[in-house]
């Protein structure tokens, strides 16, 4: 079986994603940001190039995104679409660059994807859109990044009832607050108390999930937004401090 995996050098579930098919005998074809070149390095020396092939690829450009599906040779088994770009706004004084540059990443690159790639998928194909929880709620700052989960949500159904025919499943896989480098900053402390399970989700969690919607496992899930956050999700500040106010908790 060989897989497409989008981001399959950035560190964190991306990597993940990309170790766990290997682990299962999928061959990944890859792509990374120039920002983990390093870590690309460091695979393809670990990996043999009939396990992992990587090639570094800017989302934000057609012409790339193009040069990679036509190196792809072939017929795959399905698509993992793990990157993303977020970056913090002003709401007072809108960058319209950050807009742009997430709605070609987050959103305009999968759909491209799926469209050039889908007649060399093999019936019984998988694909799978990393998402957020934020495509679920209003942002403050990052209103780009959640119109574009929030986008990718809706965009996953339309692409469940086009591709259905051809016997290509497609799901949305939206991650809570998962654990890495950062933390330890309070903003994590604070996912953590709101979190029901009372921490952060791992990478390899994150990994499980993806590969059980990629694997014929889940041949009958198609067209879904399946939430891997320790029920984050659920929980309401309001309430939640409504509770532990009235009962001393």
């Amino acid at each position: 079986m060989k897989a497409i995996v989008i981001g399959a050098a950035k560190l964190g579930y991306a990597e993940s994603i990309t170790r766990k098919l290997i682990q299962k005998e999928i061959s990944v074809v890859g792509t990374y940001d120039a920002e983990y070149a390093e870590n690309a390095k460091k695979m393809m020396t670990e990996f043999s190039t009939d396990k992992l092939k990587l090639t570094q690829v800017d989302l934000a450009s057609r012409d790339e995104l193009n040069r990679f599906v036509k190196s792809v040779d072939g017929q795959i088994d399905g698509l993992i679409f793990a990157q993303f770009f977020f970056a913090m706004e002003n709401p007072d004084l809108f960058d319209h660059v950050i807009w742009d540059k997430s709605i070609a990443i987050n959103l305009t690159a999968p759909n491209y994807l799926v469209h050039e790639l889908k007649g060399q998928m093999n019936k019984g194909s998988s694909i799978v859109i990393i998402t957020s929880t934020e495509g679920f709620r209003g942002s403050y700052g990052a209103s780009a990044y959640a119109t574009t989960k929030a986008a990718i949500h809706n965009l996953v159904k339309t692409l469940a009832n086009t591709l259905g025919k051809r016997g290509i499943r497609i799901n949305a896989l939206p991650a809570g607050w998962i654990g890495g480098e950062m933390d330890t900053d309070e903003i994590f402390n604070k996912s953590r108390s709101l979190t029901p399970l009372g921490r952060l989700g791992t990478d390899e969690e994150i990994a499980n999930v993806a590969y059980f919607l990629f694997s014929k496992e889940a041949s009958f899930v198609n067209g879904t937004t399946l939430v891997a956050d320790g029920g984050y999700l659920c929980s309401d500040p309001l309430s939640k401090y409504e509770f532990e106010d009235t009962s001393g908790k």
